[in-house]
């Protein structure tokens, strides 16, 4: 066994520590006032206190190490010094204090790394690059090994390895968001760096990139309250790693959820895409919620259309028409409101006279606007008058109108006419 060594070895330290921290007490302290008799002074002779030469004590240190062999108990009483002149702020005795600590315990992952931070501190990156090297090799390396790694490489220039260490930093700390805002950072310069290659398709590395930022954006944007600027770069990537709607959806009601009236749009547009997703039900809460908001005139009119819509797709007609017809006696002069109030009316038999009437005031508002003639043909056709119906839908046809439900109405209104090619011709439309 080795303890009596180790015994030796640590009295020597601390007999030695005990000069070193008695020799720096005196050197640093003025000597008391003491009233003393004439006698005693003629008996007494004056004695000078040394003063503290660190560079003795260094040297005496130097030659301790040199006499005994390196053992952990050395590098414990090397580490404490460390310890004191970090506190007495002596950095670069404490740079030395660590040197010869991990000197003494070379496999000490701990003294690796606490070398490396004192190096960095000193921005002495020359040194702690290759201490580095040694640290992440190792099966000890941590997460601020690998963090420190990818900021040298970053500082070099060397993006493609910082991004490896990056990502094992953020692995190994998955909770440490300055982290992943550096990693963010970098990855963001790595996709601008992809996207301005001249190619004509973009690259699978470019794709792999936003795959990666996507996901590390997923993490930080709860931490950043969904800051606009993070959110809609998420949104970006969301579309060019074709990201379901259901996740684009569930990540625009959380940010509208965390930040309220701010994030409005964002709201709005997660009814949007719940909406093409036929999720009807859930859209119009979100809808409804904007709508009372009253947040604008604008937003508030088209949240009330969308969920007169929605409902209208369900087949719930007649909330559909509360809705519009409460949105008109909130704004009156909204001839879009009219317009969808009265082709509901007309398209469900619910009133032709009235529905009609709400049209032709639209059409006030806006003569040429192609949707409010089509509502107007479809009023003539439910009223029998075939030949008008035809003559205004002829028209919006020979303008370029190109739509599903303008074919379908000139199919039907052919039809009514006995015009069966052109109706199967139109019917074609439709499936094409």
């Amino acid at each position: 066994m080795a303890s009596g060594k180790w015994l030796i070895a640590s009295g020597k330290w601390l007999v030695t520590a005990s000069v070193f921290l008695i020799l720096a007490s005196c050197a640093g302290s003025p000597k008391p006032e003491v009233e003393v008799s004439a006698a005693a002074q003629d008996s007494v002779k004056t004695v000078e206190v040394p003063k503290f030469n660190m560079a003795a004590e260094l040297a005496k240190l130097d030659t301790m190490l040199v006499a005994d062999s390196p053992s952990v108990a050395t590098a414990h009483e090397s580490y404490l010094r460390a310890l004191d002149m970090l506190e007495a702020e002596r950095i670069i005795f404490a740079e030395l204090f660590y040197k010869r600590a991990l000197a003494n315990d070379p496999e000490s992952h701990f003294l690796l790394n606490e070398l490396i931070k004192i190096l960095l501190k000193q921005n002495k990156t020359g040194e702690a690059f290759p201490l580095l090297k040694l640290a992440v090799q190792s099966p000890k390396a941590t997460g601020d090994n690998f963090l420190y790694m990818a900021r040298l490489y970053r500082e070099k220039g060397n993006l493609d390895s910082s991004e490896v260490y990056y990502k094992k930093a953020t692995d190994k700390m998955p909770d440490n968001f300055n982290a992943l805002y550096e990693y963010s950072l970098l990855l963001d310069s790595l996709r601008d760096r992809e996207f301005n290659r001249k190619s004509e398709v973009l690259s699978a590395e470019f794709r792999r990139i936003c795959v990666e930022l996507k996901r590390v954006y997923d993490i930080l944007l709860p931490e950043l309250d969904y800051t606009k600027k993070f959110l809609d770069k998420q949104l970006i990537l969301y579309g060019v790693t074709n990201t379901p709607d259901s996740t684009v959806a569930n990540l625009l009601g959380e940010a509208f959820k965390a930040n309220g009236a701010a994030y409005i749009e964002y709201g709005y547009l997660q009814a949007e895409i719940l909406s093409s997703m036929k999720k009807y039900e859930e859209a119009n809460e979100i809808l409804s919620v904007i709508y009372f908001m009253n947040h604008s005139k604008e937003l508030t009119s088209a949240s009330a259309l969308k969920i007169a819509n929605n409902y209208e797709h369900m087949n719930r007609i007649a909330e559909a028409v509360i809705w519009l017809e409460q949105l008109l006696k909130q704004s009156p002069e909204d001839h879009i409101a009219m317009n969808n109030l009265g082709y509901m009316l007309i398209d469900h038999d619910i009133d032709l006279s009235k529905g009609i009437a709400l049209v032709d005031k639209a059409l006030v508002y806006s003569p040429e606007e192609r949707s409010y003639l089509d509502s107007k043909a479809w009023g003539f056709y439910k009223k029998g008058k075939y030949q008008e119906a035809l003559e205004i839908l002829e028209k919006l046809e020979a303008a370029g109108m190109d739509d599903n439900e303008l074919w379908l109405h000139l199919a039907k209104i052919c039809e009514a006419l006995e015009l069966h090619e052109r109706a199967k011709k139109y019917m074609e439309k439709i499936r094409n």
